[in-house]
């Protein structure tokens, strides 16, 4: 059995570690309840295999998130007074209580993610997984309890109107401006999440996660339109996809901001494309969170309401939408794998 300790010390990890090595300390192996009929008859190293296999299976993203819903569980399971050995593996009832525990206090998204930090960790350690109908009517219930004050009209999407408020605020001619103005004409004009593109820290960035500068294909159409390899995507990993970036009139063409970016940051080859120089003259990566506060500030002044990153990819392909595209091209364009992405045109035009 996985003490209390070890599973403290797993999720401390997991919210403080940047490495795929912070649910490492759920060793199946160390697990008592663990079914070892089957790594009998494996060896070692095809058991460790498995392992370190399964650990790869979730997003570093989610992993976080994981963390803090795992100590949620252990804080009802103290809270509750329930006895060490009855917490792991969890019984169906008490995963229902534990979803209930918040009901008309949290929205019902809370609730699932939780309890899917719980259902990780049955995966991890091989154990059974006992959620099952009665589980999904609570988690059911939990949804339809969420407080109102948590429901929330959907993010109104960037608008091409926006990107020219940028480009009249932005010095193009300035390196951290440059990178700002093109991350945001080709999010938004090649319908690509951000997280695809920016890195989350500033002074670095994992390899195979953003493209580098050697992803943007030289152009391909006397228009000048581009292909940008996306290394890792939301929906198909560590595949990879590709975005088409076309030439668009106005001055949020991302054609444009792409020649004018690699001409004032000079970025080599082999680093991320959306860098940017420094006042030293070194190159730093833009990240997520410095985009949306510059952009956010600049349009907060305009009084445009403020603005998430998904913002950019569903603001292109309503602009698409409504400027007459097909659907389909839209749908292939935005690497979209279901017709989901028609609510925003139906949303547009309502």
């Amino acid at each position: 059995m996985c003490s209390p300790s070890t599973v403290r010390d797993a999720v401390n990890n997991a919210l403080h570690e940047n490495t795929r090595s912070r649910y490492g300390s759920f060793n199946p192996g160390t697990h008592t309840h663990a079914r070892t009929s089957r790594r009998n008859q494996l060896s070692a190293s095809a058991a460790a295999k498995v392992q370190l296999t399964i650990k790869h299976a979730w997003a570093e993203s989610t992993l976080k998130k994981y963390g803090q819903g795992f100590a949620a569980f252990e804080q009802f399971c103290d809270s509750e007074a329930i006895p060490f050995h009855q917490q792991l593996p969890a019984d169906e009832y008490l995963l229902c209580a534990f979803a209930a525990s918040r009901a008309g206090e949290v929205a019902g998204v809370t609730a699932r993610g939780a309890i899917a930090a719980v259902k990780a960790w049955h995966i991890m350690n091989d154990t059974p997984w006992k959620g099952g109908i009665r589980l999904r009517y609570t988690l059911r219930g939990v949804k339809n309890l969420t407080p109102a004050s948590f429901i929330h009209d959907q993010r109104p999407p960037v608008t091409a109107a926006m990107l020219e408020a940028l480009d009249k605020n932005l010095d193009c001619n300035d390196p951290r401006d440059a990178a700002v103005f093109v991350s945001a004409c080709c999010a938004f004009w090649g319908q690509i999440r951000i997280g695809e593109i920016l890195s989350e820290t500033q002074k670095s960035f994992i390899p195979g996660r953003i493209p580098l500068v050697s992803d943007l294909a030289p152009p391909t159409s006397r228009a000048g339109s581009r292909v940008l390899k996306l290394p890792h995507t939301k929906t198909k990993g560590n595949k990879g996809d590709a975005a088409m970036l076309c030439r668009q009139r106005g001055t949020s063409d991302p054609i444009n901001a792409v020649e004018n970016h690699l001409c004032i940051n000079n970025i080599p080859d082999n680093l991320p494309l959306f860098s940017h120089r420094n006042r030293a003259g070194g190159l730093i990566c833009l990240t997520r969170k410095k985009l949306m506060l510059q952009c956010n500030e600049i349009w907060s002044a305009l009084s445009f309401p403020v603005r998430t990153g998904h913002s950019f990819c569903t603001g292109g392909t309503t602009e698409l939408l409504l400027a007459g595209v097909s659907p389909a091209v839209v749908q292939a364009m935005g690497r979209w794998l279901s017709d989901a992405f028609l609510v925003y045109w139906l949303g547009s035009t309502s």
